[in-house]
């Protein structure tokens, strides 16, 4: 029986839900003397990675779902060019023969390869600039992090940090992540990021904003 898509959106904010508790915990410790600062780095840096390919599961999943029919989506105008009777077939066929396939960045992979198997690229050209600006730097500090290169860090440094007033140590990817977003309520960078992952998948599962972008304009979805 197909699921309706903002239930696989669930999913995934659910186990971010579950990364914070673990999050949480650990700046517990980290206030009781517990641990140091190198281990609740470490922690950020284990949980952001994890966050990351979670989404990037997220996405493979509602992409490949759409096709099989296995989920519905929110928007009735989603409409695959080909449809699959099975989810196997239908990941080889994404994957074009490779063994795994890039979704990020999003619009040189997901945006594209979307416009090739479903109508208008509908629902994954349905975000906007704003968000795909976010995704791009969520990518840089992922990156940074996974890779440690040169080129990855200096990215990091000139795309997300700029000219932040930061402290020394909240310059590197991972004490970036512990720094500051807002004060009062106290949130961290790494804690506004999933939030905006939260509220990303929210709207590939249900383009409401895009839907209101479509009638603002006139033309009916």
């Amino acid at each position: 029986m197909a699921k309706p898509s903002i239930i696989i959106a669930n999913e995934f904010i659910g186990h971010l839900k579950y990364l914070e508790m673990t999050r949480s915990k650990m700046e517990y410790l980290l206030g009781k003397g517990y641990i140091v600062r190198r281990d609740i780095e470490q922690v950020y840096e284990g949980l952001y990675i994890d966050s990351i390919t979670s989404f990037e599961g997220f996405i493979e999943k509602l992409f490949i779902g759409l096709l099989v029919g296995n989920i519905v989506h929110d928007f009735s105008k989603i409409v695959p060019r080909i449809y699959f009777k099975s989810y196997s077939v239908a990941r080889d066929v994404v994957y074009g023969g490779r063994t795994f396939v890039d979704w990020f960045p999003y619009e040189r992979f997901s945006e594209k390869r979307a416009k090739s198997f479903f109508r208008n690229g509908w629902p994954f050209t349905c975000l906007k600039r704003n968000d795909k600006n976010k995704l791009e730097n969520i990518m840089v500090i992922r990156n940074a992090l996974a890779h440690k290169s040169t080129h990855s860090i200096l990215r990091f440094r000139n795309e997300v940090i700029g000219s932040k007033p930061l402290r020394t140590k909240e310059r590197t990817p991972s004490g970036y992540l512990r720094s500051r977003f807002r004060i009062n309520p106290i949130q961290t960078q790494y804690e506004n990021i999933i939030i905006t992952l939260s509220e990303i998948a929210g709207e590939l599962c249900t383009c409401k904003k895009f839907i209101q972008q479509l009638k603002g304009g006139g033309i009916a979805p």
